[in-house]
């Protein structure tokens, strides 16, 4: 792993940090004094990783804390930067088909799952997803009737677009307490998506029905797909209030950063010399609103999370990937039983890495953890970033670590800011991310 020379400049000069993010370690150069005292021991919630790649994969675990369920790859919409673009199936009968799978899927659960820390399914997130989710809605609910009388502590949430809500699918989602993420990306919706559903009055209404009705409950958020044409999450939001007639701090949006899984996703990647300037607009907006309002994005989460681990000196060896999927106690499978990478791709194309009928042989041989990314070991955001998409490879993995390399800066210059009170205008490392090319890189500007 390299180390890196952070400099710091403030109205005194610039200061000079050393930082090696596989030991989590932060000094200054002048003094070798600890930037955050380092406290002993480590928190609870720290694991060693093991390392998965096609060479040594990873198996995984019936005490699971993650099941994502793929209900099937039917959509309404086309979404240009979409990672199911490939994928996408005939609606078609498609919901009948799912809701006839359900019975054999959900006597076969004791075969991969253990039932949580009660047998209840306490401490366990259970998510939908498709394609479209709602449109296999008649087996969400034949699901979920039986989830909930086996296993009433499990959490449940769902992934929608949000055009095909209906307010005896609200109703629903109450009794059963399943949390709604609702995809959209405030004012670039029409333009990367399709018609947005606030311009629709029909769907519009449903939508304010479906906000009144969980937002009390906290089973609403709204998750954007941000790029560096639309990575204003206070306008995202703003625009979302706005549509639903409420303050923008009862909207509670997080993101996911726009990652090209196929050519056209390539047009929404950050390019390197708009880099320092995406960079600064992108800090200056999260400064705007710290202290962090958490309703907004996730900045808490990752600021908390970077200085935890200068604190307890936080090893590369307890470090999993961003999504989790990497991790044996994280499933993602469809309703045949197929055993996937994750939950954004089908059997079909070559991420089956197991099945239920025979769990215990179940291999992630579709992935590469951070650790075996030559780009990854070389790079002074690996703590924040952890590793972008694991299953991508060559120029699309390439572009997706840039992208992500963009954001991990912007944060780690945030995160040094509200230590030192200093601005990160530049780092410097003997071969960044592995690129013999670029010693240095320009961040704030001073």
């Amino acid at each position: 792993m390299s180390y890196f020379k952070l400099h710091l400049q403030n109205e005194s000069g610039v200061r000079i940090a050393e930082y090696l993010p596989d030991s989590s370690t932060l000094i200054w150069s002048d003094t070798k004094e600890e930037v955050i005292p380092r406290e002993s021991g480590q928190p609870k919630n720290w694991n060693k990783i093991t390392p998965t790649s096609p060479d040594k994969p990873a198996g995984k675990i019936k005490a699971l804390k993650k099941i994502k369920i793929q209900m099937g790859f039917g959509c309404n919409y086309s979404c240009t930067y979409c990672s199911q673009n490939n994928l996408r199936t005939p609606l078609g009968d498609s919901a009948k088909v799912a809701v006839g799978k359900i019975p054999t899927f959900f006597s076969n659960m004791p075969k991969w799952f253990d039932g949580g820390e009660n047998g209840r399914g306490l401490g366990v997130k259970l998510e939908f997803w498709g394609g479209e989710t709602l449109l296999y809605w008649p087996a969400v609910v034949a699901l979920t009737e039986q989830l909930r009388a086996k296993y009433p502590d499990l959490a449940l949430a769902l992934f929608t677009n949000g055009s095909l809500v209906k307010k005896e699918i609200v109703d629903f989602a109450l009794k059963n307490r399943i949390h709604f993420n609702v995809s959209h990306d405030g004012p670039t919706f029409n333009e990367d998506r399709a018609k947005d559903p606030f311009e629709i009055p029909a769907q519009a209404e449903n939508l304010h029905y479906l906000f009144k009705i969980l937002s009390p409950e906290k089973l609403i958020s709204f998750n954007a797909t941000v790029s560096p044409k639309n990575n204003s999450l206070l306008k995202i939001r703003k625009y979302i209030s706005d549509k639903l007639g409420v303050e923008p701090t009862q909207i509670v949006v997080t993101y996911a950063l726009a990652t090209p899984y196929d050519i056209p996703g390539l047009s929404y990647i950050a390019q390197k010399e708009k880099r320092q300037e995406l960079i600064n607009g992108l800090f200056k907006e999260m400064l705007s609103y710290y202290p962090f309002d958490m309703s907004l994005g996730m900045s808490d989460i990752f600021i908390h999370d970077f200085f935890e681990s200068l604190r307890f000196g936080r090893t590369g060896e307890f470090v999993g990937q961003k999504c989790s999927m990497d991790l044996p106690s994280s499933l993602a499978l469809d309703l045949e039983g197929n055993i996937l990478t994750c939950q954004n791709v089908t059997a079909k194309g070559g991420h089956k890495i197991g099945h239920i009928d025979s769990f215990k042989d179940t291999k992630l041989a579709t992935a590469y953890h951070w650790s075996q990314r030559r780009e990854c070991v070389k790079c002074p955001v690996v703590q924040i970033c952890k590793g972008s998409c694991m299953y991508l490879t060559d120029n699309l993995w390439q572009a997706s670590c840039d992208q992500h390399f963009t954001w991990g800066l912007a944060y780690l210059a945030l995160a040094l800011h509200l230590l030192t009170d200093r601005l990160l205008i530049k780092i410097e490392g003997e071969a960044i991310r592995a690129n013999t090319e670029e010693h240095s890189i320009d961040i704030l500007f001073a």
